[in-house]
Parts: structure tokens; sequence; C-alpha cells
């Protein structure tokens, strides 16, 4: 007598992955603001639903947060050097705003937690590094349709899936704390610091 296929069950990575997607479709026509806050708002429900059935191992060290910090600071520096006006303006178009304040929340205190909460604590944790790293790269796809041209959007996507392979690697090597301030420096590197030099820029201007 053959078996069933097994079900997907409700903690499956890929499974919660597609409820994620699915969402960040059914929003396209919103603000990039609220969409953006409901898609975080979903990685974070959906990361809690999996850490109730398979708890995660933060590694919670002030040693680890210092080293995923540090590295986090190594990747991101040299980058500022060349890209901070493309991505200034990349950054207003895609979180809807150009105040630094709310900037500020959004990349470092909310998605940066709240995204390696999800594709390392329940998807590398679970499915492994290449499965972490693919699904953040698609990740950057839903986040930029339909508010960035196909080309910026096609270059993001790169660009998150090396971010994916640095924060995957820190996550192996520190775990998920460490990633998360890496994910949090490098956020406030390539992301805040433009968008502080153009406020300053619009005050003293």
């Amino acid at each position: 007598m053959s078996r069933r296929p097994a079900r997907p069950s409700i903690e499956d990575p890929y499974l919660l992955f597609l409820v994620f997607m699915g969402i960040g479709i059914g929003t396209v026509l919103l603000d990039p603001p609220v969409r953006l806050t409901l898609l975080w708002v979903t990685l974070a429900i959906l990361s809690i639903l999996s850490w109730g059935r398979r708890p995660v191992d933060t590694a919670f060290t002030l040693g680890n947060i210092a080293r995923g910090a540090l590295l986090g600071l190594v990747i991101a520096a040299p980058l500022l050097v060349f890209l901070s006006g493309q991505v200034r303006i990349f950054c207003e178009r895609l979180y809807g705003t150009r105040s630094p304040l709310l900037l500020f929340y959004q990349i470092c205190l909310v998605s940066a937690p709240v995204e390696e909460a999800f594709f390392r604590g329940v998807v590398q944790q679970h499915k492994g590094a290449s499965a972490s790293i693919a699904l953040y790269a698609i990740t950057a796809l839903l986040y930029c349709f339909p508010h960035v041209p196909i080309l910026a959007a096609l270059i993001v996507f790169i660009a998150m899936g090396v971010l994916g392979i640095v924060y995957t690697s820190v996550y192996e090597r520190y775990g998920l704390t460490a990633s998360i301030a890496s994910h949090v420096v490098i956020g406030f590197v390539l992301q805040m610091i433009p968008a502080l030099w153009g406020s300053l820029g619009g005050i003293l201007g």
C-alpha cells in the first residue's frame, strides 16, 4: 500500500515564505511605508509561529554582537565611499520617506531584526544556508515591485543575495544576535548615513 506524500506542516519555512510572498503581492498598491510595515509584521508573526514549535538558539553574548557589528562595519564602510548617492535615492523611493528618523526606525529597528529572525532563525536553521540566501534575494524583488525600476530591482536582488551570504556566514559562526548586529550596522552605514548627509546638506544649503 503506497504512502501518501506528506503535507507541508504549518511551521515549514517554504510554506511560511509563500504566505509572506502572497501578502507582498496582495499589497502592491499600498503606499511603500504601509506595505513594508505589513510585510515586516508578517515576517515577525511567521517567525514567532515557527519558534513556538521549534525554538532557536540566539547565541546571545556581547562578544558575538560585537563581532557581528565589526564585520558589518568592515564590509559596509568601503561601499559607502562609492555608493552613497545612489543608495540615498534608492532608499527614498523604496521606503517612501526622506526622514532620517523614520528611515532609522524602518532599517535598523524593524527590518534588520525581523528579517534575520526569519531568514536566519527560521529558514537557515531548518533548510540550510542555500535556501536562506535564495529566499532573501527573492525578497528584494518583492520589496522593490512596483515602486523601483526593473534594472534597479535586479541590482538590489544581486546585492541582497551577496548580503545574504554575509549574514548567513555570520549566523553560522556567531549566531542570530551577531547576524542581527551585522545587518543593523550595514543598514545604518549604507542607508542611514547617506540619508543624514542629504538632510544636513538640505539644511545647510
